[in-house]
């Protein structure tokens, strides 16, 4: 549960005995547990919470839904209804495009013959097909992705989905073959975006996982 409301598909982990379950629609499950184990609760947007078996009775598990930070949000000016304060702004905007609309026209006009021919003296590069440099190569390589998300995501990550820790790379290494790795390949940079898309990715392969 989380501020009263019952949340679906948590995944509950028996660390000790590394079995796991996931709640269902109305937040309940239904684990094997011995005194003394503990049980690791993970969800997206949610704070993780380990609990400790002491007895046998049923327990009611409270989430904390974590902080969402939202974006910067531009605030363009309004108008004041000042006459004399608004017209500014119009003004401003009509210098602006008429800037562009000469940069426009400087660039649609074409030079002249005299214009470009060379002056005594002046080197010209002669023409040529151009020089092929073949096949740019990545920056990074699998295994290279597979340890900076390890470091960065950290071994816990992983381990909180109820994976061993000899089964890591394995893990990785099978998401990775259905998640379009291409981009952060080629530039050896893993932007946020791609770092939350790689999360909701294993959340998925893990159901698939073992």
């Amino acid at each position: 549960m989380s501020d009263s409301v019952l949340v679906n598909q948590v995944l509950i982990v028996n660390i000790n005995s590394q079995e796991k379950t996931y709640s269902n629609s109305q937040g309940q499950f239904i684990i094997n547990a011995n005194l003394g184990d503990e049980l690791r609760f993970v969800k997206e947007g949610y704070e993780r919470k380990i609990l400790k078996i002491i007895n046998t009775d049923e327990v009611v598990i409270n989430l904390i839904k974590l902080v969402t930070e939202i974006e910067e949000v531009e605030v363009k000016k309004k108008l004041s209804g000042n006459l004399d304060e608004d017209s500014k702004l119009f003004n401003e905007n009509k210098k602006k495009i008429a800037l562009n609309n000469d940069i426009k026209v400087y660039f649609k006009t074409k030079s002249s013959g005299e214009l470009m021919k060379p002056k005594p003296g002046e080197f010209v590069q002669p023409e040529s097909s151009g020089i092929t440099f073949g096949e740019i190569k990545n920056k990074w390589k699998l295994p290279d992705l597979v340890e900076w998300l390890r470091e960065n995501l950290t071994d816990d990550y992983f381990i909180s989905f109820g994976i061993g820790l000899p089964e890591i790379n394995s893990f990785i290494y099978y998401s990775l073959q259905s998640f379009n790795t291409m981009t952060i390949l080629k530039y050896g940079y893993c932007t946020e975006e791609d770092v939350g898309n790689l999360k909701l990715h294993f959340e998925t392969s893990f159901k698939k996982f073992g």
